[in-house]
């Protein structure tokens, strides 16, 4: 006999699965020191460059199997970022200083691009995470060289980073 109440294919535990796919808790306040330093290494380089900081955007993508780094004002590129400066976006000016910390965020952007690439498909060495600040939000998008894939949440980048 059937049970009218009971929906085929469908279990408790099949539905807490897919909910929770995505679901992270910030116990440590990571990612909002993450913001945070995103923050204000933007507020830095556009006093620096005399760039309002809404049109500064940070394009990372992988080339050669190396990690690289762009500075742009909007779609202008204005300069290569070294690893070193590019910790800063996500770690604190000292320890952001540490070769091994260099060296871990470079490894894990890496491990990031390639397991992505892998989830929707395409060729590692075409994807880019462009980072910018709205409204003192920052905002991560992906895309498959110049076509947009989608928007990043950013505790999704720096888990890796852990």
């Amino acid at each position: 006999m059937n049970n009218p109440f009971k929906k085929k294919g469908t279990s408790l535990s099949g539905k807490l699965k897919g909910a929770l796919t995505d679901l992270s808790v910030d116990i440590f306040g990571y990612e909002k020191m993450v913001t945070k330093n995103i923050l204000s290494h933007t507020e830095y380089i556009s006093r620096k460059l005399k760039i309002p900081k809404e049109r500064i955007f940070v394009r990372i993508f992988q080339k050669n199997h190396i990690i690289r780094a762009f500075l742009y004002d909007q779609s202008k590129p204005l300069h290569a970022i070294p690893v070193q400066e590019l910790t800063y976006f996500f770690i604190d000016k000292g320890t952001a200083a540490l070769t091994d910390v260099q060296n871990k965020v470079a490894f894990s952007i890496k491990q990031y691009l390639s397991e992505f690439a892998q989830a929707n498909h395409i060729e590692e060495e075409s994807v880019c995470i462009w980072i910018h600040t709205k409204q003192e939000n920052v905002v991560v998008r992906s895309f498959r060289d110049e076509e947009f894939i989608k928007q990043i949440p950013l505790n999704s980048l720096i888990k890796y980073f852990k």
